[in-house]
Order: structure tokens, then sequence, then C-alpha cells
């Protein structure tokens, strides 16, 4: 496995920061791991969480002060759960955003560290393909559907972006998730602006009508959107 810079990520507001060195003469490899344990679901707050496991030699992390009265250990946070006593999962203690799981159990396992996937830079996401860091049975999940996945005409009105992930783009259009459909949009009012975003799931055996489900936006009661006041 080589690549020709460090991976890089940090949390959303940018006070912690980390690089994934990989050695030109590594002889241990990355590996992206997917845990739906019960633990890791509370912790991450998600169904589903992802994660690249790396050797502790190869992690480097920095914080970064944005004020004269934030320290270290305000800005990198550790939680330790009671039932996971040999383990600390590491955040931002300003943000909010997980950065990192480390277990010694079993002692082996001591010698590694498991980055939260979300929180790489978005480049370095896409580049992880090429490392040839992922489960063989996502990839070859993902393989055995390639073909009928790109002669799906593509869902008007779904929700595209520049900063997408093909590899996972592949994984999930191959599942029951790539029934999903997304669509948001916004609008300004004064001072104020009106975000939205709808998603859909239909299943094959059904035509489902998701139009009448929807509320005008003169109908959209005050809790049910974001709204942020501009200059």
């Amino acid at each position: 496995m080589t690549h020709q810079h460090p991976l890089q990520g940090g949390c959303s507001c940018g006070r912690n920061r980390y690089t994934i060195q990989i050695p030109q003469d590594a002889t241990e490899s990355a590996r992206v791991l997917f845990d739906s344990s019960a633990v890791a679901r509370r912790s991450q707050a998600a169904p589903l969480s992802a994660w690249l496991r790396v050797p502790l030699t190869w992690y480097q992390s920095t914080t970064y002060a944005f004020f004269e009265d934030e320290n270290h250990s305000a800005i990198y946070r550790s939680y330790t759960s009671p039932h996971e006593q040999d383990a600390k999962r590491n955040f931002c203690g300003f943000c909010g955003t997980p950065l990192s799981y480390w277990s010694e159990s079993p002692a082996s396992e001591a010698e590694y560290i498991s980055l939260t996937l979300g929180s790489l830079n978005g480049s370095d996401l896409r580049d992880l393909e090429e490392l040839g860091v992922f489960p063989t049975e996502a990839l070859e999940d993902a393989e055995s559907d390639k073909e009928k996945i790109e002669k799906a005409v593509p869902i008007a009105g779904s929700y595209t972006t520049s900063e997408g992930l093909p590899w996972f783009e592949t994984m999930v259009d191959g599942s029951r998730l790539g029934k999903l459909k997304k669509s948001s949009g916004h609008r300004q009012s004064g001072r104020y602006k009106v975000e939205w975003e709808i998603v859909e799931w239909t299943d094959d055996a059904e035509d489902v009508n998701v139009s009448s489900s929807k509320r005008k936006l003169g109908e959209v009661e005050e809790g049910d959107f974001r709204m942020e006041g501009t200059q």
C-alpha cells in the first residue's frame, strides 16, 4: 500500500487536526472497519459507524487554540464508558466531532488507533479505494451490482454534490439504502433564510406517491426548519 502524501483529517471547527503518514516500506496496512454494535451506535449516534484503523506510529495529532483561554485538554477531549473501561473515545471539546477510538483489549490492539472515517479530508476519503483498505466483502457486493447501477436512470430532482465519494455511493446504490431519494432547497425572505431537505424511501414493489404528503412552505411550522439571520 503506497500513497504520495499523508492522509489528513480533523474536527469540524478546525481546532483538532491529525495526519496519517504511511511509511514507504510499511509491512502493515490500514483497514476500513464498519461497526454496528450497540456501543458504537450509541457513541456515534448513528446506526453504522465507519473507521480507518492504522498503527499508532503512523498517527500524529495537533490542537489549535483560537482564543487565549483555550488549552489542549479542553480542545482534545476523551471519554471512557463504564462499559468500556479499557477504551477511549476522543472528540473535539468545542464542536463535538468524534475523532478516534483506542482500546487496549486485547493488548495487541493498543498498538493501533481507529479514526472516524467522516473526519478525514474529502480528497483523502476519495483516495481510500486506491489504497485497498476496504473489506473484501463490501467491494465484491458493490462490483456485483456495478452493471445495474451504471444502467440506472438518474432520478429527477435527486441530490448530488461534487464532494461525493464514488466508492461509497457504489456500495450504497447496490443496497436497500440506494432507494433513498433526497432533494433540498432554500428560500430567503428579508433577514431570514429557510432551508429544507426531503428524504424519501420507496420499495420496488410499491408505487408510493409522496407528493401528497409534502407541505407547502407556508404550512411548515417554526420547529420544522432552520432559520439563519443574514446581514
